[in-house]
């Protein structure tokens, strides 16, 4: 199977529409013929964690404790559903294509998610 990340969803179907068909909506990807598939982010699906995510005495801020500079940035995911639906299409691919925009931001999101 080809998989194809699209960095949201109208970018996804406009993709799906230049695959060949038929095409089978699911819930969070759609089947092109016999072997494209079709999966999105939306928007955000990542976010930068809170301070208190890095160390409890971070959750109240105070002068001592900014600037905030972790060594690791960590991220939370704020739409589970989608990259639950990315993982589990994941080992079932035989190839991914990165469908970010091609700015910074989506591909930034495609990279982070994988």
């Amino acid at each position: 199977m080809r998989l194809f990340i699209a960095e949201k969803p109208s970018q996804a179907r406009a993709i799906a529409a230049a695959l060949p068909g038929p095409q089978l909506k699911a819930a969070h990807h759609i089947e092109c013929g016999s072997r494209d598939v079709v999966a999105w982010c939306a928007g955000h699906v990542l976010a930068l964690a809170p301070p208190e995510d890095y160390a409890p005495e971070l959750a109240r801020w105070t002068f001592d404790t900014l600037p905030i500079l972790p060594g690791r940035w960590k991220s939370r995911v704020t739409t589970p559903e989608l990259v639950r639906a990315i993982q589990q299409l994941l080992p079932k691919a035989d190839s991914v294509v990165h469908a970010g925009d091609p700015d910074r931001e989506g591909q930034l999101l495609v990279e982070e998610v994988l």
